[in-house]
């Protein structure tokens, strides 16, 4: 998650976003007008501000429309930063962040639609469309299938043009 927001800061900085705009655009994605969380609890959404990435010594010394510095993906991963802290020390924004990823894949188990079985795994689907496989043992079989499939067809071609 920190990599993810950071990636996106990476990305409004290559647009010539000032932080502001950056910072605006992420409070709309990430904390919606009408939040059901804060609906619910009578308080107001979390706000993302500058201090949320950078350090409050940087976060001073910028102006208005300077951009957000760019961010080592891998630091910030493997080290402590002002946005691990937040998400650390913040119940408010990490429900909030969470039911924004929730929203995202759906609240929970649904029928499924379109072409794909509650009997076929999304990945099998993905591999070999209209195959279906259980479960147990999802590529194995579809794999070997596959790869007789297109032994055959090769043998076939291979005949036939003799």
């Amino acid at each position: 998650l920190v990599a993810s927001f950071y990636a996106a800061l990476n990305s409004t900085m290559w647009q010539r976003l000032s932080h502001q705009k950056a910072l605006k655009l992420l409070n709309d994605l990430c904390f919606p007008e009408h939040c059901p969380i804060c609906a619910e609890e009578k308080t107001s959404c979390p706000r993302f501000v500058c201090e949320s990435f950078v350090s409050k010594t940087f976060a001073s010394s910028m102006t208005q429309e300077e951009t957000f510095p760019w961010f080592d993906l891998t630091a910030a991963q493997l080290r402590e930063s002002p946005f691990s802290q937040l998400l650390e020390g913040s119940e408010a924004v990490r429900s909030h962040l969470a039911r924004l990823y929730q929203g995202a894949f759906g609240d929970g188990p649904r029928e499924p639609r379109g072409l794909v079985s509650t009997d076929t795994s999304c990945t099998s689907a993905a591999v070999e469309p209209g195959v279906m496989v259980d479960h147990k043992t999802l590529f194995s079989t579809t794999a070997s299938e596959i790869s007789s499939k297109n032994l055959e067809e090769t043998t076939d071609n291979d005949s036939k043009s003799s």
